[in-house]
């Protein structure tokens, strides 16, 4: 899909919270007014804030100097000060820094990291896709005073049509997961491992059926709340389909029965993203070799050995959107890097790079995804790459180039 991946497995931004607390850039700066923003922001994110405005977290930190001072300068005297921090090793970490750079300038240059996160970025994506305002309003692609938060909004629109016992403890937590990964194509199955693992955490047990219809009313939700990416990935799957149908069929033999059956031979989809990568998809159904064991009481499992020889028709529809998603938010990346001669770092959707160079790397993201989705139509091209039949289902009330003044679409 082109995603970057790091090559190590350890001490990587890709890492545990303290893994990532030990990676400073080994080409230090020195530090800026914009850069003690930066810092005073990394601060306040990694304890806890990240759901308030930027102004918010930057006073926070502004208004405890003393317990950053007692943090960076005797952590384990003081451990109970930053223990119970969002991200306490990188809170450390940030502490360490703000008080030797900024309040006691013991040293002139940084290298600490900061990080910001796309808001939710497949639906940013199929925003731009479907060019849907509502949905991008929700996600940050659009300027506002506040980080908005399409969480709470799904969250709030499920609660009336969920069983009345869950009315209490019903918030934005009970849905993220759920949020996050229906636009990646994840089934009603995934959707109520989600909840009932969140409402759990609750101490809540729900029933089956109270799950059923909890799942079925967020599902509904997220069709009102975001209409664009919904029907983009239902046409997405749709289109796939048909493709997949229109594909050369041949006679193949079943590798489990030995017998010819008449199958599509089209094994793979490609398409090419606007960086210029080229994805290619292909997915074939597995072999698979039963085992019967008799340890332990007598059972059979079944092991996928290899591939056959026969497309996986279901499972490439299901893959389609969340693969072109991901290549998509990679390409943001690809061509945003691309012209950035500093030192950064990558997660998926996340950017990592030294606080006095963050102005720039987040005015270069926010010009990207206007380019993607605003001087051209990504959509219309991916439909003439598969040979869609049907045209995208797309809104057009949404204008990309605003994304250029939103404070909070990676933050």
């Amino acid at each position: 899909r082109g995603r970057a991946y790091p090559i190590p497995a350890f001490l990587t931004p890709q890492d545990t919270d303290f893994g990532k607390s030990l990676i400073r850039s080994a080409e230090e700066s020195y530090i800026t007014e914009s850069g003690k923003k930066w810092l005073a922001f990394q601060v306040a994110t990694t304890y806890g804030l990240d759901k308030e405005t930027m102004a918010d977290r930057l006073l926070w930190t502004t208004q405890n100097i003393p317990l950053i001072t007692r943090v960076a300068t005797d952590p384990i005297d003081n451990i109970g000060d930053w223990e119970g921090a969002d991200e306490p090793w990188q809170f450390l970490a940030a502490c360490e820094e703000y008080y030797s750079v900024v309040v006691t300038e013991a040293r002139k240059t940084t290298g600490l990291f900061v990080a910001t996160d796309a808001t939710c970025s497949g639906l940013q994506i199929l925003a731009g896709l479907a060019r849907d305002r509502k949905t991008a309003q929700l996600v940050n692609v659009l300027p506002s005073e506040r980080p908005q938060d399409a969480y709470k909004v799904v969250a709030e629109a499920a609660k009336p049509f969920i069983p009345p016992s869950l009315h209490k403890v019903w918030d934005r937590k009970c849905v993220k997961r759920t949020v996050m990964t229906i636009p990646y194509n994840a089934k009603p199955y995934s959707n109520r491992s989600y909840i009932r693992d969140a409402l759990k955490e609750k101490g809540i047990e729900i029933s089956k059926e109270d799950l059923t219809v909890t799942v079925q009313a967020v599902r509904d939700a997220m069709n009102n709340v975001v209409p664009g990416p919904m029907s983009v990935m239902k046409w997405i799957e749709k289109e796939i389909g048909k493709a997949i149908d229109r594909g050369f069929h041949g006679w193949i033999e079943d590798p489990r029965t030995k017998k010819q059956r008449w199958a599509p031979l089209n094994t793979t989809f490609s398409w090419i993203t606007p960086s210029g990568f080229v994805v290619n998809q292909r997915i074939m159904k597995k072999e698979v070799l039963r085992l019967k064991l008799q340890l332990l009481g007598r059972c059979d499992i079944s092991v996928a050995t290899d591939n056959t020889n026969e497309v996986d028709i279901n499972r490439h529809k299901a893959a389609s959107a969340p693969n072109l998603i991901h290549s998509l938010d990679a390409s943001l990346l690809h061509m945003a890097i691309n012209e950035f001669d500093k030192p950064v770092a990558l997660i998926h959707d996340s950017i990592l790079t030294r606080a006095v160079d963050m102005d720039e790397l987040s005015t270069i993201i926010r010009k990207t995804y206007m380019h993607l989705f605003a001087e051209r139509d990504y959509l219309t091209e991916f439909a003439a790459q598969i040979g869609a039949e049907t045209e995208p289902p797309m809104i057009n009330d949404l204008e990309p180039e605003s994304v250029i003044d939103s404070t909070y679409f990676f933050c």
